[in-house]
């Protein structure tokens, strides 16, 4: 049996109060993604909840027209990387493309689309953006 490491860990008063996630998602492979490797992922758009968690990344998607604006504020809050939704329901075609550019240029690692995303506006995603492209899937 192997022996632990020991990792000193400083928590402040102020912020003892976070999300934590089960140790055990530390024994997972997870994914490396541009060098960063990912074993834990939150999935949400709350601000407040991505400042206050130890996961390693974050899946921002919402029911609603994705707009840069939105994409910006969690980028900015996120200390993580971030996967952010473009659409695929109701947004399709150029503006979903339009809008995964956007996000990659402010930092995104990745976006996020809809089942229903017809596999033509994938395609131009894929050759106009070089970040990872992930599409939801309905059961």
């Amino acid at each position: 049996m192997k022996n632990a490491k020991y990792i000193p860990e400083i928590k402040g008063t102020l912020r003892s109060h976070m999300i934590e996630l089960p140790l055990v998602i530390r024994e997972a492979s997870g994914i490396i993604i541009f060098g960063k490797r990912i074993k834990s992922i939150v999935f949400t758009t709350d601000v407040a909840i991505i400042r206050n968690t130890n996961a390693d990344a974050v899946i921002a998607v919402y029911p609603f027209t994705p707009q840069p604006v939105i994409t910006h504020a969690i980028l900015e809050t996120a200390g993580v990387p971030v996967f952010c939704g473009v659409g695929g329901g109701i947004t399709t075609g150029q503006r979903v493309v339009n809008l995964a550019l956007d996000a990659e240029f402010q930092g995104a690692m990745g976006v996020v689309v809809n089942a229903p995303t017809p596999n033509e506006t994938i395609k131009m995603m894929r050759k106009t953006i070089d970040i990872p492209i992930i599409v939801t899937v309905v059961t």
